[in-house]
């Protein structure tokens, strides 16, 4: 959001620059290699399958890789979630903070390298410009080949962040993304269904009629605020969805889902906007109902008590994660501590990972504690 802090310091705003590295879909058909990328070919959109050739991707495939992960990193109270699907190929979703002293930088490439065993990042998705999301792009650039970076084009703030993304991303391969566009990584499909305020159209074939609208509160607009413009996305594999929605705020998260649920049931649910008020409508999180909700949050970031209630109160959630505690609510407020990746008492940089098999079942593992619980999708 407008103004949200990092680990302590206030949050910066973008710009809008002139013309940028590569836009549009042309940038796509240089596929993933482009740029400084190399390495070998990764997934188109709409829907292509990817060749899984090259880079980390054969490298994995070859290894024998048979489910899609999903690791949350800890950049304490911003975004980077990193998806490993089967064939080997990687999308990361945000890159957290810039600066102090690369924590993020280095706990994403810990992820990509240690955790996921890649050696590449095929696409980058930029959900918005703000600095707890794309911050840590500007260091990731040049510390790890990345095929395509995707986001939803000009930004509707002022000031530096999207000046300093794009300069970063200068000579990469830049494809600026619509509602409806897809990546597939081999068997995994990833469906743009937000972006710079747009929706989806028409719903995906999952889309539902949603009984949580009649009645529901709404919020303001907010025209000139980067959250609702953010890039959402579902993935799909097999019969398992997974959402991540960025940070998506009520008013667009209310045309999202009303009255069509323009997405239909999810299995696993990132929070929206590390789980601000602002955002996570009950219209949107029950009519989704997931069966399992992971919220980003930082100790004193997010995880704002209302916000809890409507995830917690969701039809059909059967367990709810957290990055960290939040250290301001009450234990009402925080799920339980065994599903909790990051304590007061212990040393940040804990991950959340989910691990997907082909006939849906997935076991989310605690990196803290080494504990594991396993779900099955509807």
């Amino acid at each position: 959001m407008a103004g949200e802090g990092g680990t302590g310091g206030g949050q910066g705003t973008g710009d809008s620059p002139g013309a940028p590295a590569t836009s549009g879909a042309s940038a796509v058909a240089g596929g993933a290699g482009g740029g400084a990328a190399g390495g070998g070919a990764a997934s188109g959109i709409a829907g292509a399958p990817g060749s899984g050739e090259g880079g980390s991707a054969g490298t994995l495939a070859a290894g024998g890789r048979s489910t899609l992960s999903i690791y949350w990193i800890d950049v304490e109270g911003g975004g980077a979630t990193l998806l490993v699907a089967p064939s080997g190929e990687t999308l990361l979703i945000d890159a957290g903070f810039p600066g102090n002293n690369d924590r993020d930088l280095n706990r994403v490439l810990s992820a990509v390298r240690d955790q996921a065993k890649a050696t590449r990042l095929d696409y980058v998705i930029t959900t918005h410009y703000h600095t707890d999301h794309v911050g840590g792009v500007t260091s990731l650039v040049g510390k790890i080949p990345v095929g395509q970076f995707w986001d939803h084009g000009e930004t509707v703030e002022s000031g530096a962040i999207y000046t300093n993304y794009v300069n970063a991303i200068a000579g990469q391969t830049r494809h600026i993304t619509k509602p409806g566009e897809k990546i597939a990584l081999g068997e995994v499909e990833i469906t743009v269904v937000t972006a710079a305020g747009q929706l989806i159209d028409p719903p995906l074939s999952t889309a539902i009629a949603n009984p949580h609208c009649s009645g529901a509160a709404m919020m303001p607009e907010r025209p000139t605020d980067e959250n609702p413009q953010s890039v959402g996305v579902v993935v799909r594999f097999g019969s398992f969805d997974f959402s991540d929605l960025g940070d998506l705020t009520w008013q667009a998260e209310d045309r999202l889902a009303c009255p069509t649920n323009r997405i239909g049931l999810i299995d696993l649910f990132q929070v929206n906007h590390h789980g601000l008020e602002i955002s996570n409508s009950p219209q949107l999180v029950h009519g989704l109902s997931p069966l399992v909700a992971v919220m980003n949050n930082g100790a004193t970031k997010g995880g704002s008590p209302k916000a809890f209630e409507v995830v917690m109160s969701s039809p059909g959630l059967q367990a709810l994660y957290q990055m960290h505690r939040a250290v301001s609510n009450d234990a009402a407020h925080n799920t339980d501590e065994a599903l909790i990746a990051n304590l007061p008492t212990s040393t940040d940089g804990a991950f959340l990972e989910a691990e997907v098999a082909r006939d849906g079942t997935f076991t989310i593992t605690n990196g803290r504690n080494n504990q594991s619980r396993t779900f099955k999708a509807r």
